[in-house]
């Protein structure tokens, strides 16, 4: 069973790994696309910025020479504007490129420095224009020293420009080439997500079909369990009714052994001892006391033998009927222990199988039984009804009550026989505590079973 599991988990770990690492590649690929993206903003700012610093040369170049000319102060304006952003630009070149190679930060100084040079230079011209005039402006402008400084800064900005120009399109090809690997990835990573939740899906079902298929399984052992469970009940229940049969057959050979055996050598031999009695002529009182000793003996004898008859099987029940025996026997019970009776039945008696009479006197009898070991009760009721498909046999007393875990679990052997007794008749029965005081027990059997014209 762990083999199978195993099997089962390892694809599933083998394609969560792939896709963490699919995952973990495109997160790769996301770097490198924005470290390519941040390599062509920046070479695209120092471009910029580069031809910034071209502008403003121009600009100030073409003002500074405009006012030599003409002489209109006008033309001064963007001279004066370039200064302060000239200055500014310097600044951010030195931000951007402060992460440039050692050449290229060489080149960047090197603008700045012939940059300074130039407006130096025209800060010059315009300084003779004031204390020279026009001619020693324009003589220092025909000289080639400014001419110079631009072209030399113009190249540098240039050559600065073009390996900026290089790097925008390496990155924005690096940014193509890596593009389309985290596409790919992603695609992949999509395609294994897509297997990997069949695959899981898969797992799912063939889990739960199987579990189902242990559940059917289960089942039907349980099925098959119950059944043997019942089979044997059944058996047993079977075996206990005819245990149950038997014992009432040999107690009733028992009873009628005793009844005509022991009760016929009873009565002989009150016969024999009333016979001496009257034929030996003895005026003595002491043997006419054993002689009365001996009658009382066997009288107590025959009481025995009556009782014991009785016990074994109640020869009330099978010359006149369930109720007188009943009644017989609750007088009995309630006379010895000095209990008062209340009994009720139905004005006719139903004509009852012998196996039925004989397990509703037993309920009765040993429900009394208990009653007078147990219960320390002063009054017992005992009632049998007819219904239209049941005969409800119920016996109260106002006693102590049964204990509740006598009531959880019927432990004892007399109450046992009792259930068994009404249940192998097709009935039911219960025992409960009655609500004001005391136990109640009820058997109810169904008049189609126990009826002796069915």
């Amino acid at each position: 069973m762990m083999a199978v599991s195993f099997r089962r988990v390892v694809p599933v770990v083998v394609l969560l790994v792939a896709l963490l690492g699919l995952f973990a590649a495109a997160e790769s690929g996301q770097q490198r696309l924005a470290d390519a993206s941040r390599r062509v903003e920046t070479a695209a700012l120092r471009h910029r910025l580069l031809s910034e610093v071209l502008q403003l040369l121009t600009q100030a170049e073409s003002a500074q020479r405009g006012y030599v000319l003409l002489g209109t102060r006008s033309y001064l304006v963007p001279y004066q504007e370039a200064l302060p952003k000239f200055g500014q630009i310097l600044h951010r070149l030195d931000e951007v490129f402060v992460t440039a190679d050692a050449a290229e930060l060489a080149s960047i100084h090197e603008v700045e420095r012939l940059s300074a040079a130039k407006f130096a230079e025209m800060n010059e011209t315009l300084e003779l224009y004031r204390v020279r005039g026009q001619n020693g402006a324009l003589e220092l402008i025909r000289s080639d020293i400014g001419k110079q400084t631009m072209i030399d800064v113009t190249t540098l900005v240039r050559r600065i420009q073009a390996h900026e120009t290089i790097e925008i399109v390496e990155a924005s090809r690096s940014w193509r080439d890596d593009l389309w690997v985290t596409r790919w990835i992603t695609a992949g990573g999509l395609v294994l997500n897509v297997f990997l939740v069949l695959l899981v899906r898969r797992l799912v079902l063939k889990d739960l079909k199987s579990r189902d298929r242990e559940a059917e399984e289960q089942s039907e052992r349980r099925a098959e369990l119950e059944l043997v469970v019942k089979n044997r009940t059944e058996e047993l229940s079977s075996l206990s009714t005819h245990l149950q049969t038997l014992a009432e057959e040999e107690k009733a050979a028992l009873s009628r052994e005793l009844h005509d055996e022991l009760g016929g050598l009873l009565v002989a031999a009150r016969m024999d001892v009333s016979w001496l009695e009257a034929n030996v002529a003895a005026s003595d009182a002491e043997i006419q006391a054993h002689f009365k000793r001996v009658h009382e003996a066997l009288q107590a004898g025959v009481d025995v033998k009556r009782r014991v008859v009785e016990n074994l099987r109640p020869t009330l029940l099978d010359n006149l009927g369930l109720f007188p025996a009943l009644r017989w026997q609750v007088a009995d019970s309630c006379g010895r222990a000095g209990l008062r009776c209340v009994e009720h039945y139905p004005a006719k008696e139903p004509a009852l199988t012998p196996e039925a009479s004989i397990a509703v006197f037993r309920i009765v009898q040993e429900a009394l039984t208990n009653i007078l070991k147990h219960a320390h009760a002063s009054c017992v009721e005992v009632s049998v009804e007819l219904q239209t498909r049941w005969l409800v046999v119920r016996i109260r007393d106002d006693g102590g009550g049964l204990p509740a875990e006598r009531l959880q679990a019927i432990g004892s052997h007399g109450l046992a026989a009792m259930r068994h007794r009404a249940v192998g008749l097709g009935g039911e029965w219960q025992v409960a505590r009655r609500a004001e005081r005391g136990t109640e027990i009820e058997a109810r059997l169904p008049l189609d079973r126990i009826s002796s014209a069915s």
